[in-house]
């Protein structure tokens, strides 16, 4: 790894002495710029934490929080246990906003792009890889509650993350056919097959954290469309006239999806059910939920050259994570990281 002269001097204690000092500096001019500047302003947003040259702001910590609050408001958590989950978890999301700032001066510093064109190549690429259309993979990231424009950041920032971290670490990644053999052998379900389901669902929505009486209504109410499919009603016409969920325009239909790529949940609901069968009744972070399975399809198995390409890139990708994590506290410790208290 190439080390240029600013890490040299960064190196030495007394560079990192003044350097510090430097930018403590620079902060408190900043801060009295403002409320010199602007005498009757209050004070909105505060630093907790110096990265660098960079700063982390309170409202950036609070755009993180929202986050987590968001997703433990979809578990159902009440306020109380909301509220401690999030004082335990400050440090560790602290901690993640200083590693992404330190993972994004590097990434400027190098000025690695990832253009439009890269993302939708790399989609492409993982729909073929897993035989998904378009419109598959849409119904897929819905039935999970991520958003296209959420999969595909989420995409583009391991795509920044793996060009950086081959920048810094590639020479030392080294993927050989033993390795590549012992994966296939160890995954011969995965290769030796593919079960497909072709879904149907329908959806009775309870926003969390609901209270005890719309619960029970909307349990009521799915209780009574499973009695319905028990009895013989078809589950098109219910899926129509009962779902609530966007599906419902299209009598339920789900689209076609792997085995593999199904929550536990769903894949426990559909365990030992045949093609025109429904599951029992499943509570989800939606609310509950009955599936049928249009049709099962069977595709057959692949060899080892047929994938030898795909384990090695899974392979990579693993060891990338693995010597990212290593890289990433081998910096924060050569960088100069200050936390506000």
């Amino acid at each position: 790894m190439e080390i240029d002269a600013v890490s040299l001097l960064y190196r030495s204690a007394r560079y990192r002495k003044y350097h510090g000092m430097i930018r403590l500096i620079g902060i408190c001019v900043w801060i009295i710029f403002i409320l010199v500047g602007r005498p009757h302003a209050e004070l909105v947003d505060r630093v907790v934490a110096i990265v660098n040259n960079d700063i982390i702001l309170q409202s950036d910590m609070n755009q993180t929080l929202a986050a987590v609050s968001a997703s433990l408001d979809k578990q159902g958590y009440s306020q109380s246990q909301k509220d401690q989950i999030l004082i335990e978890q400050r440090s560790r999301l602290l901690e993640q906003l200083i590693y992404d700032k330190l993972t994004d001066q590097q990434v400027q510093r190098h000025n690695i792009k990832i253009d439009d064109g890269e993302v939708d190549a790399t989609i492409q690429r993982i729909q073929k890889m897993n035989k998904m259309s378009d419109e598959a993979l849409r119904q897929g990231l819905e039935l999970e509650g991520v958003s296209y424009d959420d999969y595909r950041k989420q995409i583009k920032d391991k795509m920044l993350r793996a060009r950086l971290v081959n920048r810094e670490v590639k020479s030392k990644i080294v993927i050989t056919d033993e390795d590549i053999k012992a994966y296939y052998n160890a995954h011969m379900q995965e290769y030796g097959g593919h079960t497909k389901y072709e879904l149907r669902h329908i959806l009775i929505k309870v926003s969390p954290p609901a209270d005890p009486t719309e619960k029970e209504h909307a349990r009521q109410k799915i209780d009574s469309i499973y009695k319905q499919l028990q009895e013989g009603s078809s589950f098109d016409h219910l899926a129509a006239e009962y779902s609530e969920a966007p599906s419902a325009a299209r009598n339920g239909t789900l689209g076609v999806f792997d085995l593999n790529i199904l929550s536990e949940q769903i894949k426990k609901a559909l365990k030992g059910l045949e093609a025109k069968q429904f599951s029992k009744v499943v509570e989800s972070d939606q609310g509950y939920q009955i599936f049928y399975i249009e049709s099962v399809i069977q595709s057959g198995g692949k060899g080892l050259d047929e994938v030898r390409a795909d384990i090695q890139e899974k392979l990579f990708a693993d060891v990338v994570d693995q010597k990212f994590n290593e890289w990433i506290k081998d910096l924060r410790q050569r960088s100069h990281i200050q936390i506000m208290e």
